[in-house]
């Protein structure tokens, strides 16, 4: 109990920040081609949700039988939004045709479908998080 005590007080004077460990599931691959960018947005950079740039942490993951999961380590408790995309070439950039439509699969956090803004998209993480996120087609 001394111990539990100590290390509350030691955070506390450090002013440390409870971290979690995100991991996201992406499923639907239509291939196992490329990789999948996985875009993690918080309160900060939710502005930029699902613009690409301006995000959090971005990471790629390897995809088998149509499924990559990527971890997010270290990340505080908080508000948060992902946007994924299968990336064919894991270039970290979604391609679109001349009218802004992408010419690959895409999904985002809650499932929602087209492009939804950061708080419909967004979830809580206070301790170690796991979502699953379905790539569609435009």
């Amino acid at each position: 109990m001394k111990q539990m005590w100590a290390v509350l007080m030691l955070l506390l004077m450090t002013g440390a920040a409870p971290a979690a460990t995100l991991t996201v599931t992406v499923s639907n691959g239509e291939s196992d081609q490329g990789c999948v960018s996985v875009a993690l947005y918080n309160i900060d950079t939710s502005q930029n949700f699902g613009s690409g740039s301006g995000y959090y942490q971005g990471k790629h993951g390897n995809i088998a039988s149509g499924t990559a999961q990527v971890v997010f380590s270290n990340i505080p408790y908080g508000t948060y939004a992902v946007a994924a995309f299968h990336d064919l070439d894991c270039s970290g950039v979604i391609k679109k045709n001349f009218w802004g439509i992408p010419q690959t699969m895409y999904g985002f956090s809650n499932n929602y479908g087209k492009r939804p803004d950061f708080n419909q998209a967004s979830f809580l993480v206070t301790g170690d998080t796991k979502i699953a996120i379905r790539l569609q087609w435009y």
